[in-house]
């Protein structure tokens, strides 16, 4: 029995681990990459740094660092999606 088109489309084709596009996949990248180090930073910064406060300073330092690269994207995607739809609602006379 052959498949028509329409039966094609309501199974997934692939299967695997996607994610729909979004213009803020580059931050949900960046977010994954720095928990990653991030983990690997706390696994290793006692073998770094002797001191106690030293480590912790490491760390929050690391902490503050990502959280304001993070804020920053962010923000920068955001105010790039503003003036898309700002330039596309001009364009179209609205």
């Amino acid at each position: 029995m052959a498949q028509s088109k329409g039966d094609a489309s309501l199974s997934r084709p692939k299967k695997g681990f996607t994610v729909q596009a979004s213009p803020f996949n580059v931050v949900k990248f960046d977010l994954a990459l720095i928990v990653v180090v991030g983990l690997m930073l706390l696994l290793v910064h006692d073998r770094l740094i002797d001191h106690q406060l030293g480590q912790v300073l490491t760390l929050l330092g690391y902490g503050c660092l990502a959280m304001c690269w993070i804020v920053f994207r962010t923000r920068r995607v955001a105010s790039q999606l503003a003036d898309d739809d700002t330039n596309t609602s001009v364009g179209d006379g609205k």
